[in-house]
């Protein structure tokens, strides 16, 4: 699947006007070939120009150029008379989800060394800190590439040494890993994320997927109840390490699945 976000720098006061604009514009997309779905995301800027991002779901790339054109990596779609809304030209970007393949390794190994450092130091055992070094992180992605979906980002110019921006990691019924590196944070791509790891849950045949979230780390916490998850109590989960399981303080959340 490829998602695709269009972001626009609206006059101000035109905010509301152009987010109806924008939704008359859309109406027909749902009957268009490969198209998933979309959102509007809309941020607000006081008295200056606010921002509206039209967030759209393809299910590949060939149908994402069947409404864009040839030029969609770098080219925005433009409604007749959009202009007069904006302060300056619209911006895409474009991240693919796709299941991840063994020369993904070393890149999940790389955001996952760097964002479990931002969401567990200082709440986690000083035992495990001293466990999770970089190069721990490495066969422990090589063992998770069959149950691993990842985000791609398509922008050739981000696109210097690992593409890879994101992954979430499902095994059985648990919804064991979901990490994003810093610079794609609040752009959608956890929640997406997210999303395909239920999604895989539940297609597997189970109807309640669950996941531990360090007790401390409230922002996490705070996405997944966003998400729909329900906080289902305390859990010492053990934590694998070279030297056996680590107990940690967490919390498990569980969502029923459709």
């Amino acid at each position: 699947m490829i998602i695709r976000r269009s972001t626009a720098h609206v006059r101000p006061g035109l905010l509301d006007e152009f987010r109806a604009f924008i939704e008359a514009g859309t109406v027909g997309f749902a009957t268009l070939d490969g198209f998933v779905s979309d959102e509007i995301v809309v941020r607000p800027a006081g008295s200056g120009p606010g921002t509206l991002t039209y967030v759209s779901r393809w299910r590949g790339a060939a149908a994402l150029a069947a409404y864009a054109g040839p030029r969609w990596r770098t080219e925005p779609v433009v409604l007749e008379d959009e202009g007069r809304f904006l302060v300056e030209p619209l911006a895409v970007r474009h991240v693919e989800l796709r299941r991840a393949v063994p020369e993904d390794a070393p890149a999940i190994a790389d955001v996952w060394h760097a964002a479990w450092g931002d969401g567990h130091r200082g709440l986690v055992p000083a035992t495990l800190e001293a466990a999770r070094t970089r190069d721990s992180f490495g066969p422990r992605a090589v063992a998770r590439v069959p149950g691993t979906t990842v985000a791609v980002v398509d922008e050739p110019a981000e696109a210097a040494e690992s593409r890879v921006v994101g992954f979430v990691t499902v095994r059985d019924e648990e919804l064991e890993q979901l990490f994003v590196a810093e610079t794609h944070r609040g752009s959608g791509v956890a929640a997406d994320l997210l999303s395909a790891g239920e999604a895989r849950i539940a297609a597997a045949g189970h109807p309640e997927a669950w996941l531990a979230v360090v007790a401390g780390n409230t922002r996490a916490r705070r996405f997944y109840e966003r998400a729909g998850w329900s906080d289902g109590g305390p859990l010492d989960y053990q934590a694998e390490t070279p030297l056996g399981p680590v107990p940690v303080a967490t919390r498990r959340y569980l969502r029923h699945l459709r």
